[in-house]
């Protein structure tokens, strides 16, 4: 029986143990005396949380050249959206838009004024391009957005524009590139983009 008892006593102290243990420390209080006007200093301690920033685009977007059609053939690709989830502005920065493998053809980016592209050679066409990006219009971007192209070629990174909270705006791809292909063949282009808080 005494056992027992030291058990339950045990219990008891663990438990009051740990409810005292839970309870929050505060900061001691002070006591301000004297005569006349008496001054009090209370420090206060604030935290801060970082705003997550949040934003919506697409994973992959896939374009097509078709040397047969038009002039000096077509390259066509969807739109690239880019949609503002954070509850401030943000500034939308192209930080690198570069050749990649795993296509059939891993093209060298060159400059858009590089070459006479509707005379590239059969090994020419299959080597260079010239791919940029750019904003397609004014709609959702912040006024003072850029309207220049960021080429591939460029390592400098190239900030579009700002987007306010919930705004959406349109990028479009643009591309210089060869005719001579003589199958069907894959590319890849990696882009990336940097958001930050205005």
């Amino acid at each position: 029986m005494k056992s027992r008892f030291k058990k339950v006593l045990a219990g008891i102290v663990t438990i009051a143990l740990l409810a005292f243990a839970a309870i929050p420390v505060f900061a001691a209080d002070t006591t301000d005396t004297g005569t006349g006007n008496v001054n009090g200093i209370v420090t206060i301690n604030g935290t801060i949380s970082p705003l997550t920033i949040s934003v919506t685009h697409p994973v992959n977007v896939a374009y097509a050249i078709d040397p047969n059609s038009g002039t000096n053939g077509t390259f066509t690709a969807p739109d690239v959206k880019i949609t503002n989830n954070t509850k401030v502005a943000v500034n939308v920065t192209v930080s690198a838009l570069t050749s990649a493998p795993g296509g059939t053809l891993t093209f060298t980016d060159v400059d858009s004024a590089s070459k006479a592209w509707d005379t590239l050679s059969l090994a020419d066409s299959k080597k260079y391009i010239a791919i940029g990006i750019k904003a397609k219009d004014s709609t959702g971007w912040n006024s003072g957005y850029s309207t220049a192209t960021h080429w591939a070629v460029n390592k400098t990174p190239t900030m579009i524009g700002s987007l306010s909270s919930a705004a959406t705006g349109t990028l479009m791809l643009t591309a210089d590139y060869g005719l001579a292909f003589d199958d069907g063949y894959t590319a890849n282009h990696d882009l990336e983009f940097l958001f930050q808080l205005v």
